[in-house]
């Protein structure tokens, strides 16, 4: 299926100005994120999406496709539609330009998963254990069932685990891993239709795509590297950076 991959990269972000080219080891964060997508070979297509001609600048140094796309973008996914709404791309990838370290196999995984199964949209999660890391707001968890089917997203702690259940301590909480991949009729749809009561109140945008009906399916890998939500972050990158020898 013809697909696309399109790197949403917002310079002008509320919580982090300027992070998708804030330097990790010398070479900024969008730059990471490109060749991570590069990498995954799932599509020989790869545009990066921003508002900011600072962007565009430095994808031109770094030989990217950049398209520059309105302010006014509410979310990453209306920033994508931009891109592809007037292709006929089938299969469209919205790799967010926070997730410096991204493993392209997680991509492919995720990708066939849309292809083979009956998913509108496919993305991937991974347990987390750390008390400060479930608690976070900026780390989303999602509440999946046997399947892999996403039932919610928060950023709060879900699901709940009650003390006096026996799996309490053998079901973990998962991380959302910040990218999604869609069919066309589905993003087509969720672009069309108003933000949902939900997707204000927790500022997520899957939260819409869910109160639709489209079916999320997630992937579970065993661990992903840092996602860049605030300056804070950025130390959390830095030693998974030395951990991992890169």
């Amino acid at each position: 299926m013809k697909t696309i991959i399109v790197i949403p990269a917002r310079y002008n972000s509320s919580r982090f100005k300027g992070k998708v080219l804030y330097p990790l080891k010398k070479k900024p964060i969008l730059q990471w994120v490109y060749e991570n997508a590069i990498k995954s070979n799932v599509s020989s297509k790869v545009v990066i999406a921003t508002e900011d001609e600072k962007v565009l600048n430095f994808c031109k140094g770094i030989g990217a496709e950049c398209v520059l796309t309105s302010p006014k973008c509410n979310s990453g996914s209306d920033r994508v539609w931009e891109v592809v709404k007037n292709t006929d791309f089938e299969i469209i990838i919205n790799l967010q330009a926070d997730e410096p370290f991204i493993e392209n196999d997680v991509i492919k995984k995720a990708y066939k998963k849309i292809i083979n199964e009956k998913f509108d949209i496919t993305t991937a999660v991974h347990p987390i254990y750390d008390e400060d890391e479930i608690k976070n707001p900026n780390c989303v968890k999602a509440a999946i069932d046997k399947n892999g089917n996403a039932l919610y997203f928060s950023r709060s702690p879900i699901p709940y685990h009650h003390e006096l259940s026996e799996l309490s301590k053998k079901i973990p909480y998962y991380k959302h891993i910040g990218f999604y991949i869609y069919k066309r009729k589905a993003l087509e749809m969720f672009i069309s239709t108003e933000p949902s009561n939900l997707e204000k109140l927790e500022r997520l945008e899957q939260l819409r795509a869910l109160g639709l009906g489209l079916k999320i399916g997630c992937i579970i890998v065993k661990r992903s590297g840092p996602s860049i939500d605030t300056p804070d972050d950025i130390k959390k990158a830095i030693e998974y950076i030395k951990k991992k020898g890169r």
